[in-house]
């Protein structure tokens, strides 16, 4: 499927999109010695070495959201909730405020596991040359500080001019509501049409239809088939996006 034009909105799927991700053991680790001293700190005596809480506190909880999604579940989770119920489990009853201190000690080691699609800063750059408002509709089950935080890190912050994250409104792509707020933060559907990229078919080409928009499944990171007979564009990589877009 062609996208027809205008078009002055594009919004973007974060994650398999516009980066990837592997899960860095190591700086996870150095995180969860940092957040066993600051636990015997604050309860005053012995708690589950490291290694111990990452198996018990950050897989559990790993394990908890992808469950979540697998259901399908358009509700996006209490992720305070689940690590507090993990450290629970342990024996271990802490402030609210300790418990966000986890979650966000944890987030800053992922930092060392992302990267940004070889084509990112090239496209978007492109895209925002030729005056189009850019967007991200992201399912994330942590919170948004620490969201926003990956994008700086990757250089790729100033290119959007809004970004949405399911964890700050509480529901998931393909609740209408997700993308629905964040045309709203671009200042509404403006005078074109809107595309949706991203690497999921029911997140990011089915969702995106219902509201009228185009849509593009990359297989840059991920491979997701389109049923037989489904009319949609795919593209290998980012950097083939720009000559999809008219004008």
């Amino acid at each position: 499927m062609t996208i027809s034009g205008p078009v002055s909105t594009v919004l973007f799927d974060y994650g398999h999109t516009l980066m990837d991700f592997t899960r860095p053991e190591e700086m996870l680790l150095e995180a969860y010695h940092n957040i066993n001293r600051r636990l015997e700190e604050e309860l005053e005596g012995e708690v589950p070495a490291a290694h111990e809480l990452l198996q018990s506190v950050s897989l559990r909880v790993d394990d908890e959201i992808g469950d979540s999604y697998l259901g399908g579940a358009e509700q996006e989770v209490d992720i305070a909730a689940l690590y507090n119920q993990a450290l629970a489990a342990l024996g271990m009853q802490l402030r609210s405020e300790t418990v966000q201190w986890v979650v966000e000690e944890e987030q800053r080691a992922w930092l060392k596991g992302i990267a940004a699609s070889p084509h990112a800063h090239d496209v978007l750059g492109r895209l925002k040359n030729r005056g189009l408002r850019l967007g991200i509709v992201s399912n994330a089950a942590f919170p948004p500080n620490s969201m926003r935080a990956q994008l700086a890190s990757l250089g790729l912050a100033p290119y959007f001019d809004a970004t949405v994250y399911s964890s700050e409104i509480g529901l998931r792509k393909p609740n209408r509501a997700i993308y629905e707020e964040c045309v709203r933060r671009l200042g509404g559907a403006g005078d074109g049409g809107v595309v949706f990229v991203g690497d999921r078919l029911r997140e990011d080409v089915f969702g995106p239809r219902k509201l009228g928009f185009d849509a593009v499944l990359t297989h840059e990171f991920r491979r997701e088939q389109p049923f037989p007979g489904m009319d949609v564009q795919v593209i290998k990589s980012l950097d083939e996006l720009p000559a999809l877009i008219p004008g």
